[in-house]
């Protein structure tokens, strides 16, 4: 005799539901809160860092000390005045220090400015007014608002980190550029360039060979395969160089791409020049010592 459903017996699971256990949802919540609140202090120091390392550039030491306040406060504002449940204000001292002349220093004493590259200083004045929001958030929706805010505090420092490297650079003296083949280079580069002239002519020597002569239609024939094949290893070691300069302050992620752009041109190139195939000082066309 077959069980109706609606008389079978009802199957229990020996775990519980997660919705059914006391608290369950109160405790998802912390956790939650938890994760944004550590994301917020993460945010704060490293912002903080960045700050730090402007005061450490200062020659006034009241510039210095200055900077190093907001540092202390970036970290306060962005980790223990967080509290869910307080009024979310903050002390007087707090909103001092994180004023936006934050940029003018210490002046009204010493009469003078912080020493800031072009960039630094809205990107100051913008850490402080993103850390000085953070304890506002306990009165809102503190999960959402104190994502977006970490998040922002990232993105401004970072672009503070890239105003600071940008300036460093302006001020680097002025190098002559390097070419390949130059007889007092790099053993690397001339490494490099022996490897694109022996391509072009290789590619000269055939493309002579089978126009049969040395007529003028035969060596500009031979110079245009020449200049082809040259021309894969001398735009990847010009890409490297333009990568390495540091006067441009390239992100990361733009001198991977330069590099990347590079090696698909011409790997044997790039290995020559980042000495992956010899240092360059003896001739890798002989067999190399077992």
């Amino acid at each position: 005799m077959t069980t109706s459903p609606l008389t079978a017996p009802q199957q229990h699971s020996d775990t519980p539901d997660e919705t059914d256990v006391p608290g369950g949802e109160d405790q998802a919540q912390g956790a939650a809160e938890l994760a944004v609140l550590q994301r917020a202090a993460g945010a704060g120091e490293a912002a903080a860092g960045w700050v730090r390392e402007l005061a450490g550039r200062q020659g006034e030491e009241e510039h210095a000390r200055a900077l190093e306040r907001v540092a202390d406060a970036v970290v306060q504002v962005s980790g223990r005045e967080i509290i869910p449940g307080s009024d979310g204000l903050l002390a007087e001292e707090l909103r001092y220090t994180l004023a936006a002349d934050v940029v003018l220093g210490a002046s009204h004493t010493i009469g003078s400015l912080p020493e800031l590259h072009r960039g630094e200083r809205l990107a100051l004045v913008a850490v402080c007014a993103l850390a000085a929001a953070f304890p506002s958030c306990v009165l809102g929706d503190l999960e959402r608002e104190l994502t977006v805010l970490a998040g922002e505090l990232a993105c401004v420092t970072e672009a503070g980190r890239l105003a600071t490297a940008a300036g460093d650079a302006r001020v680097l003296p002025v190098r002559m550029p390097r070419t390949l083949g130059h007889e007092h280079g790099d053993p690397l580069d001339r490494l490099a360039y022996r490897r694109v002239a022996e391509s072009a002519s290789e590619s000269f020597e055939i493309a002579l060979h089978y126009q049969g002569g040395l007529g003028e239609e035969a060596c500009g024939q031979a110079l245009h395969n020449a200049l082809a094949a040259a021309g894969p290893g001398i735009a990847p070691a010009a890409l490297l160089r333009v990568a390495d300069d540091p006067a441009l302050g390239l992100e990361d992620g733009q001198w991977e791409h330069l590099h990347r752009i590079a090696t698909e041109l011409n790997l044997r190139v790039v290995e020559d020049l980042g000495g992956a195939n010899g240092n360059g000082t003896t001739d890798t066309t002989q067999p190399r010592p077992a």
